[in-house]
Order: C-alpha cells, then structure tokens, then sequence
C-alpha cells in the first residue's frame, strides 16, 4: 500500500496533461464511513479502478461542491506497484453537465405546452358558440315572430345539429387536451431526473505511476461542511428507588450534497471549529471613567432583552484515547442529503442519588425537588438540553453545560407540593439613631416555616439576600436574631445566602433572616434600597 499523502489546492484545468496520458476509467465507488463533528463531516470513500501501466490520471467526479480541498487525502491499494503523484480539482458547475436529451425534451415540453394553448382557445370558441344557439332557442320567438307553426320543427332541427355538433366538438378538445396534460407530465418528469444531477460538484484528478496494469483501490478521505450532531439527554428520576436514569442521544443531520447509504458513522466530540491555535493575551488597559450618562431608551431596552421510560434500542460503543472521543453507532447507517433529523441512542447510565428541596420564599413559596449525583461517564458531557421525567411523568426541560466524569450533577424536577413553606414579615422598622454623626436605619426581618408532608426525612435548601453596599457610606449587616447561614454568596452571587436544613417526615421547622442598612442622615436616597421598602 503507498503511503498517505497529503495534497494542497490545485484548482486548474488539466486538459493538456489528460491529453497526453491516459484516462483509469472509475469503475466503482461509494462512501464507506463518516465521522460528523458538530460542525461538519469527514467522509472515507473508497473508488476501484483499472489503472493502464506507466503514467496515468484517475478522474473522480461528483465529490460534494464544498468539499475542502486542502482536506483532501488520497492512499492507493493495487498490485501493480502504484505510485501517486499528486492530486488537483476543479468544480464542475451544473450547467456544464445538461443531459444530451434535456433540449430536445425542453423544445418538446414547449411545443405540447403551444398545443394546449390552442386547444384551450378552439374549447373557449366552442362554448361561446353553445352559448350563443342556447340565447337563440331562448328567444326564438322574439327573433322571428312570423315564423309559422309548421317551420318550427325545422328550426328546432337546426338548432339542435349546431348544438350537437358543438357539444362534439367540446368532448373531442378534452380527449385531446387530456392527451396534452399527460403528455406534459410525462416531458417534465423526464426533465426532472435529467436535471437533478445539475449541480455544482467537484471533479478530482488523481496522477499516478503504475508499474503494471491492474485493478486498484483508490481510498479518498476529505472534510464537508453542512453536517452536524447534537446531543439529547433524558433524565428520568425514580423517587422510589432514589435513582436517575440518564440516557444519551444523538440528533444528526446532513445536507452535504451527497448521499450517505450504507455506511460506517462515528459521531466525534472533537470540535475543529475551535481552531488549533491558543487565544492570545491581550494588555488590560484601565483608565478613569468617564461620567456615566443616562441610558437611551432603545439601549435600555436592550439591556432589559439581555437579563431576560426509554424504548430499548441498541446503542453505540464508545471509543475514547483520553483526549478525543468517539462514538460507533451500531450496524450501517443511511442518511440522505435533505437535512432531516435521525436520533441514535448513545448510550445509557444509572445513578444513585440524594434527594433534596430548594426554594426561594421571597419570590416564590413553592419549593423544588431536586436530584445530586456524581456524573460517572467515561468521557465528558456535551452541552445539550435535557428533557426531565419525575416517575414516569415529564417534568420539563432544561440545558446543561460541559459535565467532566467526576463532577456534581444536580437536576431540578418541578414544584414539590408535599413542601410546604410560609414567608412573614415579622420586623419592619425605620429611624435615626446617633448624637453626633446622626444616622437613618431599617431594620426588617422575616419569619420563613417549612413544613415536610413527605413519609420521608428530606433536606431543604432555603435561599435569600442581603443587599450588597456599592458605597462605603451605606453599611448591611445581618440581624442578631437572624439564623446563621451553612452558605454566603452562593454560586459567586455576592449577597445570596442558604440555610439548610434536615426535615423529618412531618417535621417542621424555622428560619430567621433579617438585616440592617444604616446611612448617613444627609443622604437623601439610597438607589437600590426602594423595593425592600416597600
């Protein structure tokens, strides 16, 4: 087998040098893998051929219009001591590839279209002419009032051959012009199977040295754009036997210009798109900011816009080297070139978890169920949405980001009615305190009750917040009475605190938050304070 070679772009006309050495007619080929990536596909098509002894040129055609060039790769099997060259392409615009036959049905589908016409407009004679004898056997009376009763036979006689012949000739314009419409279809269906091979593709010329005539194997490897996959995650959560099944699906989609059929696919996580290249540092410059003006409406606006069971299938093996992995989707796959979405099942995992509640009283007393446990993949978890089922029942949807094996995977699954909470004002206090440097003070503070209706023990996470003071001025302390949080500024949310705490089935318990802002007397306002106010 001769070495892989790599060829840069040679996009030219190569009509002299074909000239002068011979044509290996391609006698066979077909794609036999692809790999997708998120962005695109790398495709493997293998190509026999009947190579002639000494130099020579194998032309492939119909490779996909935006193939990359630079991507493309070439390795020879025969056994006539194959040597390659090298390689260049050209596109082959879809015009240059109009069947033989396509004028002369294009000048016939032209012609049959004139017949109709016609026949169309010798039916619309036809009619007014019916019309006409149907007004002058209507008024026969008024037309010629001195027509004697024996005449009248002759002239319904007369009327009733034009009407006859009339009517004939109608029947026979529809035979015809039903003739004419099948006719028509039958050109353009014609037409259509000789134009679907019209478009663009490209055309690579592949230079060899053949010691000996003989078969041979060509193998082309080249990059696409237009396919992609994304994964799609179930989570399904068994509250009774406390565990979460995870399930892994694959969402792939082509529209490459080529058809897949029959092939080996692997679906990769490698991401080229992000390039090989390390992003560079740039100098952090700092400066005095200027005064602060006051938003435009539409730029508020947009800043408001801003802040706004599974079925059994058998599923892919996964492949990985520590750094990049793979997945096999089982037996061959056929995906046509049209953009429709085919799922894989990638893979399934089950998980024990621990269950626990989170809510936030001040914005909602409805308290969440969620479920925590330790992602055991064997390779990392691509951001993907996930969608949720709680015992059998759908919960909804939601997005995990990038999961490393080894991490927390924490899932909320909806409202858990059987928590219940209340959330009380119980200190709401403002005034002045101080003789020399007088200041002003609110003091409020609040009473949350959580309440387990559950046959079970269950944590429960409560989160609340502190105002943070962007003003050395402006002082928030947490009130003494307050109960000490397991957590401050939860998630790197600077102010958010959480207390949690161990119900037991039917057991109640309660927290006690409150703070106190003080600041000096002569400030007039506090921006921010306003809505604890009221």
């Amino acid at each position: 087998m001769a070495p892989l070679y790599r060829f840069p772009r040679i996009v030219t006309l190569i009509l002299g040098l074909a000239s002068i050495l011979p044509l290996a007619p391609a006698m066979a080929n077909g794609i036999t893998q692809v790999t997708v990536y998120p962005d695109r596909a790398n495709v493997v098509r293998e190509q026999t051929v009947e190579l002639e002894a000494g130099e020579g040129v194998v032309r492939i055609p119909a490779l996909p219009a935006r193939l990359n060039p630079a991507s493309l790769r070439v390795r020879a099997e025969g056994t006539g001591g194959v040597r390659l060259q090298h390689v260049e392409t050209r596109t082959v615009h879809g015009r240059d590839l109009a069947h033989p036959g396509e004028r002369a049905l294009t000048e016939a589908l032209r012609t049959a279209q004139d017949e109709r016409r016609n026949l169309s407009d010798g039916r619309q004679a036809q009619t007014l002419k019916l019309g006409f004898i149907e007004r002058l056997s209507e008024n026969a009376g008024a037309v010629e009032p001195a027509l004697s009763p024996e005449q009248w036979h002759r002239a319904w006689g007369l009327i009733g051959d034009g009407a006859l012949d009339t009517l004939q000739q109608i029947a026979r314009i529809d035979t015809a012009l039903r003739d004419v419409d099948g006719e028509i279809a039958r050109i353009e269906r014609e037409l259509s199977v000789l134009r679907t091979d019209r478009r663009d593709s490209v055309e690579a010329g592949i230079h060899y040295h053949a010691d000996a005539a003989g078969p041979a194997v060509l193998t082309l490897e080249y990059e696409v754009p237009g396919a992609s996959w994304a994964p799609l995650y179930e989570a399904r959560l068994d509250t009774n036997g406390t565990t979460l099944e995870w399930v892994q699906r694959a969402e792939v989609r082509q529209n490459t210009g080529e058809e897949w059929r029959d092939v080996v696919l692997y679906l990769s996580t490698s991401r080229p798109a992000l390039g090989g290249a390390l992003p560079e540092m740039q100098t952090w410059f700092i400066d005095i900011a200027p005064p602060r003006r006051a938003l435009q409406r539409h730029e508020a606006d947009t800043l408001g816009m801003m802040a706004a069971p599974a079925t059994a299938m058998e599923q892919a093996a996964l492949e990985t080297t520590g750094f990049t992995s793979r997945y096999r989707v089982p037996g061959r796959v056929s995906l046509p070139a049209d953009n429709r979405q085919q799922r894989f099942l990638l893979g399934t995992q089950s998980h024990a978890v621990e269950l626990s509640a989170r809510a936030v009283p001040a914005l909602s007393t409805d308290a969440h169920l969620f479920a925590e446990t330790v992602f055991e993949g064997a390779t990392p978890m691509l951001p993907g949405t996930v969608t949720l089922f709680q015992d059998g029942q759908m919960a909804g949807q939601t997005r995990v980001g990038t999961v490393a094996p080894g991490a927390v995977l924490r899932l909320a699954f909806g409202v858990d009615d059987r928590i219940e909470i209340r959330h009380e004002l119980d200190r709401d206090v403002t005034g002045r305190e101080g003789l020399l440097r007088r200041q002003q003070k609110l003091e409020r503070g609040y009473r949350i009750t959580l309440n387990n209706r559950h046959d079970r023990a269950l944590s429960v996470t409560v989160l609340d917040r502190l105002p943070v003071s962007r003003d050395e001025r402006i002082k928030v302390e947490l009130s003494p009475a307050s109960t000490v949080p397991a957590e401050r500024d939860v998630d790197g949310r600077l102010g958010v605190l959480a207390w949690t705490t161990e119900l037991k089935a039917g057991g109640e318990d309660e927290i006690r938050f409150g703070y106190v802002v003080s600041w000096p007397e002569d400030v007039e306002t506090i921006h921010g304070l306003e809505p604890f106010w009221r």
